[in-house]
């Protein structure tokens, strides 16, 4: 912002001292031509003394630019002797040669701290560059450390992994030496228990499996129906698998006691019957974990992958679209959306919605601040808003719960994000799967960090192309676009036509209305071109001078659409001349362009000649 403040300064700056070199130019004439005018004298010395040291009232600032200061004090010294030289040569008007003399040096001196001035700008705006691409470093070492981090996740999952194997091998270990732990088996803590593989009778249980299924007396018992709750045997039944040299591992959750557990199988030999002895080990809470670092690192897969896609993807709608749609899957839910807060209205930009599911993006623009209280008063206080059920909101707050159950939403999450320090905008989920909603809110806090990253950095580019190559009066591309257009059409064969364009009169109105004025008139002359030639590329590259270049028109099009042009003009207040050029080729531009600006130069002092003005001269 103080960049583009310091750039619209610097503009005025080249401005006023384009002021001084044209005004002062008509001062020595007029008095040349016996015509004292005190009043320019007296302007040319508040708007001098304003660029020396700053003028508030006429919105000029000083620039802190030592080459050209020393010119302006040069400059002022030079305006002094000038004056003196007006004041003799209207008492004797004896020193005509010196006042002109000292008037082209003096316009020669001004043309200098222009270009100066138009140079030092230049280097402010690569400055803006420069911290363009900080802005965008900063934003890859933020994208290196997160992947640091779920590098560290993925080795801590291994490491899991191998005690778990390690926990399996002890299993195997154990099931071999069942026959010799037969007496201390009771003090086990793990569940076992035998059966006999025809008949399916339970032939010993533990007291940790008595305890687990509130067994008093297994006797007469089937297996399936005691530990299954099944009335016949079960259908994954492991009999067939089983063998006296190897014992049988496999993992199975219990319907009866609801937990998970890896267990053991074995053929024996039980006081003469053929069974199946089996030792259970409850590794439910390892299960629970292992899934939970199976989703921790699933989310941040998801989530780099939503910082890579916001990051190489610039149009950051489409982009928040698909990494929305990420997130809407992962976390189950039937709705994700974002909402940026401008001028105290939030809108909805970007939403992904399941399929079945209607989207209600087009009715939610505009969202007043006043009408939603509740809302900004938590996100004021940084607070997350997480609401499981939408039925807790009936009668304190009825507004609300009407609100989402007329959307048909039942649970949400919505989690703010900054903008410059102030609240910039939330990300939402609504519908989501009840058991990830702690997990939601962290992704969502982490997640909203990179989309203010993301709208900071298409609002730094869009800033950055504007004052690079817009016109901020006109809304036409400026000089700068200019030069690059112009050389990139000169590789072309296509045919083009040209029209340059200066709008008449810009220099007295500004003079006797002042440049708000003159800006008006400019502007006024930019919506006729426009309108005229909608399809044209529209550049100002001067003060007052225009250029219209329009690729790929046959003669008798572009003729028609220069006619349009001058007759519009013609019918308006604002008044332009007019020169123009049509060529088969684009590579002869640059020479069409020379030949449109000689034309509308005749044009323009046929228009002086007609109106009385006579002589033309351009500032």
């Amino acid at each position: 912002m103080d960049s583009n403040a310091k750039l619209q300064g610097n503009a005025r700056i080249i401005n006023y001292t384009g002021i001084i070199r044209g005004a002062t130019q008509r001062l020595i004439k007029q008095e040349l031509n016996h015509e004292p005018n005190d009043a320019l004298i007296d302007e040319l010395d508040r708007t001098l003394h304003g660029l020396l040291s700053g003028d508030e009232e006429a919105h000029i600032t000083r620039l802190d630019q030592m080459e050209y200061q020393e010119l302006l004090a040069e400059m002022e010294k030079e305006w002094a002797d000038i004056k003196k030289e007006i004041l003799q040569y209207r008492s004797s008007g004896n020193n005509k040669n010196r006042l002109y003399a000292l008037s082209e040096h003096y316009f020669a001196m001004a043309d200098e701290a222009v270009d100066i001035a138009e140079v030092y700008t230049e280097e402010i705006v690569q400055q803006s560059r420069t911290f363009l691409i900080i802005v965008i470093c900063a934003f890859l070492v933020v994208v290196m450390m997160v992947t640091i981090f779920t590098y560290q996740q993925e080795k801590r999952r291994r490491r899991l992994l191998e005690a778990e194997a390690e926990n399996r091998r002890k299993s195997e270990q154990l099931a071999r030496q069942t026959q010799q732990m037969l007496m201390p088996i009771n003090e086990m803590t793990e569940l076992m228990y035998v059966a006999d593989i025809h008949t399916y009778d339970l032939l010993f249980v533990n007291d940790a499996g008595k305890k687990l299924f509130d067994i008093e007396e297994f006797t007469g018992l089937k297996c399936y129906k005691a530990l299954q709750g099944f009335d016949k045997p079960c259908d994954f039944c492991p009999n067939a698998k089983l063998s006296k040299d190897e014992t049988y591992t496999w993992e199975h959750s219990n319907p009866v006691i609801h937990g998970h557990y890896l267990l053991k199988n074995r053929l024996i030999d039980w006081e003469g019957r053929e069974a199946r002895m089996e030792i259970a080990f409850d590794i439910t809470e390892s299960l629970q974990k292992k899934k939970e670092l199976e989703q921790r690192i699933k989310r941040d897969n998801i989530l780099i992958d939503c910082i890579r896609e916001l990051y190489q993807n610039h149009h950051t709608v489409n982009a928040m679209n698909h990494v929305l749609k990420l997130i809407g899957e992962v976390f189950e839910a039937e709705r994700a959306y974002v909402f940026y807060m401008e001028n105290d209205e939030m809108s909805n930009i970007a939403e992904w919605c399941r399929e079945g599911i209607t989207p209600e993006i087009d009715n939610l623009q505009h969202l007043s601040r006043h009408d939603y209280k509740w809302w900004f008063q938590l996100y004021d206080e940084q607070a997350s808003i997480m609401i499981r059920d939408v039925k807790e909101l009936q009668g304190d707050r009825q507004a609300e719960y009407e609100l989402l159950s007329g959307q048909k939403i039942e649970r949400l999450i919505l989690v703010p994000f900054e903008r410059y320090g102030n609240f910039g905008g939330m990300i939402g989920l609504d519908n989501l799967s009840v058991e990830v909603f702690e997990d939601a809110e962290k992704f969502l806090l982490t997640f909203s960090y990179f989309i203010m990253l993301a709208i900071r950095r298409n609002e730094d580019e869009k800033t950055l192309y504007r004052l690079s190559y817009m016109d901020t009066l006109t809304k036409f591309y400026n000089h700068n676009r200019y030069i690059q257009d112009v050389e990139e059409f000169s590789e072309k064969e296509t045919t083009v036509g040209v029209a340059f364009i200066d709008v008449n009169g810009l220099k007295e109105i500004n003079d006797r209305f002042g440049h708000e004025a003159g800006d008006q008139l400019l502007q006024t002359g930019a919506a006729i071109m426009q309108s005229s030639v909608p399809e044209g590329n529209l550049y100002r590259v001067g003060g007052d001078e225009f250029v219209i270049i329009c690729p790929d028109v046959e003669e008798a099009e572009f003729r028609d659409i220069i006619q349009k042009l001058k007759d519009t003009f013609n019918r308006e207040e604002c008044k332009a001349a007019v020169g123009y050029e049509w060529t088969h080729s684009c590579r002869n531009l640059k020479a069409i362009i020379r030949s449109a600006d000689q034309k509308m130069y005749e044009d323009k002092e046929q228009f002086y000649q007609q109106h009385a003005e006579g002589g033309r001269y351009r500032h």
